[in-house]
């Protein structure tokens, strides 16, 4: 009886872990800083009986679920049914985006869930422990809003965390490996973003309670804790996971400047490497070399659109041109890249699909990384969410929300190409993450003095997804020509043809899959969660 006591636990925390989430390792840190028993259940769709396990074996007085997005609710509200009929009777309280900007729908949708912890977790969760055993004092909790005799309180948002620095490091275990024998982990240097893109809910999270924006950690202190994983668990890749590591403005520049030199003052030029997230205005030249000279070797870049109206449509305050820009800039200087592009948004016409097309031809018929793209997504919250519903374009449900085109046409036409490209685009074992998989690992053996890839690897990788690429454009054109000259029923009807073309595709993916399989860069045995390939 005395060991099961000893395992009961405050708060048992419970989030995907496909990368290290630090927002629940935040919050888990902070709360252990407090006195608190916590314990951390990863969570992936389907894999209940992980978390019931956990939830059986710590026996938590608070189980909190990090719930980012509204397409997750499903899921998540499918674990929690299964814990409450397991018998689980602890206090129910969830985090994120969508929780936060709709509190009132969140416990609406999900009836077993007791409260909702919004913007950020830290100090409203340790709060709310404190507090459990006192409903009448919730009222007094910052930040929470909570059900209670069929009535949902949203009390005041609590202020934002004006001192990064003054939380403890996010709580870890063993790293994983971005290769062979290269322990990794991931990094958070600032929270928040400056920009206020149509399409993410991001800029609306952190604006629903007071304090600035962004806010970033001094670089003296964020190379501190990379030199302590460097020297305490071999850590060489570091993940940075912030929203924009920014170079847009004077301040930002000289942020990173200082974060370089904090490097070097750690001594940790030369021995670790790095990847960040980023708008394409975020990249200047001198900055992006000095950088590359201090371990950065991949880049996540937010494109988004290589059309003028699609820019305009999402808010992003770029061009066209910029974007073709970075994506040279990042070639010339050999840094692995991935690109967020949306080949639909609501703005979408035939025209601006066609420019999409011309603009991923351009930028991936050498293979440097393989194209790729999806519908823009109306997350709860953004303004363009908001657009769509006062425009009566919004469709679906709350949990899985879409829009139509103004063009007919073009509702059928983007439906067949999510078809046709699912899993190409999307699967962990498609050929996008698979050939981005292939090409990091090739970067990364080459860029460690002592690791030497296999002869020419590089180079078959990048014929591949050149391969893939010109595939790709040549069957969005194809499949458009019969659209706009039939009409999707005309192209329905001719089904010999739309099958032709949609093998013709799946085809070549699977040949470039087979291919990829055969190189000794990629591990025909990897799973979503073990790898560290870069994000989509």
């Amino acid at each position: 009886m005395k060991d099961k006591e000893a395992e009961r636990v405050d708060v048992l925390l419970v989030g995907y872990e496909n990368h290290e989430n630090l927002g629940l390792r935040s919050i888990m840190a902070y709360l252990l800083q407090e006195g608190h028993r916590v314990a951390l259940a990863p969570f992936f769709p389907g894999m209940h009986d992980a978390v019931l396990e956990a939830a059986r074996r710590h026996r938590p007085r608070v189980i909190g679920f990090s719930l980012i997005f509204q397409y997750a609710l499903e899921q998540f509200g499918t674990l929690m049914r299964a814990l409450r009929t397991a018998g689980v009777d602890a206090h129910f309280t969830a985090g994120g985006h969508f929780p936060s900007l709709r509190p009132e729908e969140t416990l609406l949708l999900l009836p077993e869930l007791d409260s909702v912890v919004r913007f950020e977790g830290e100090h409203t969760l340790a709060d709310l422990i404190d507090r459990l055993d006192q409903p009448q004092e919730w009222r007094l909790v910052q930040g929470l809003a909570f059900r209670k005799d069929d009535t949902v309180t949203v009390n005041p948002a609590r202020p934002l965390i004006a001192d990064l620095d003054r939380l403890p490091p996010v709580y870890r275990n063993e790293p994983r490996e971005a290769g062979p024998g290269i322990p990794m982990a991931a990094m958070l240097a600032s929270r928040g973003c400056l920009f206020d893109c149509s399409f993410c809910s991001i800029r609306q999270f952190y604006a629903g309670a007071s304090g600035a924006r962004r806010r970033v950690r001094t670089p003296a202190g964020v190379a501190a804790e990379m030199r302590s994983l460097y020297d305490e668990k071999a850590v060489r890749f570091f993940a940075f996971q912030d929203d924009d590591f920014a170079a847009h403005s004077a301040r930002e520049r000289a942020w990173l400047e200082d974060f370089l030199k904090a490097l070097r003052d750690a001594g940790l030029q030369g021995r670790i490497r790095w990847k960040i997230s980023c708008r394409v205005d975020d990249l200047q030249p001198a900055l992006l070399e000095e950088m590359i000279g201090h371990g950065l070797m991949a880049v996540y870049l937010g494109v988004e659109s290589g059309s003028a109206t699609g820019l305009r449509s999402l808010n992003k305050r770029v061009t066209v041109e910029q974007n073709l820009a970075a994506v040279e800039l990042l070639k010339e200087h050999d840094v692995a890249l991935a690109v967020g592009f949306m080949l639909f948004d609501p703005s979408s016409t035939f025209d601006t699909v066609r420019e999409n097309v011309a603009f991923l031809r351009q930028v991936g018929w050498d293979g440097y990384f393989p194209v790729n793209f999806c519908k823009m997504l109306p997350y709860a919250g953004t303004p363009i969410e908001e657009q769509l519903r006062r425009t009566e374009r919004l469709r679906g449900t709350l949990v899985d929300p879409d829009y139509g085109f103004l063009d007919p046409r073009l509702d059928g036409y983007a439906w067949l190409v999510q078809r046709i490209f699912a899993k190409r685009n999307f699967a962990p074992d498609g050929s996008v993450a698979l050939l981005q998989r292939a090409d990091f690992d090739e970067r990364l053996s080459r860029s460690f003095a002592g690791l030497t890839p296999a002869t020419g690897v590089g180079e078959q990788v990048a014929r591949l997804a050149a391969r893939s690429n010109q595939s790709v454009c040549e069957t969005l054109e194809a499949l458009m020509a019969h659209v706009l000259e039939g009409g999707i029923d005309g192209v329905l009807k001719r089904q010999d043809a739309l099958v032709d073309l949609a093998e013709r595709a799946w085809r070549t993916e699977m040949a470039i899959e087979i291919a990829l399989r055969r190189l000794a860069a990629v591990r025909s045995d990897a799973q979503p969660q073990d790898t560290v390939a870069i994000p989509m």
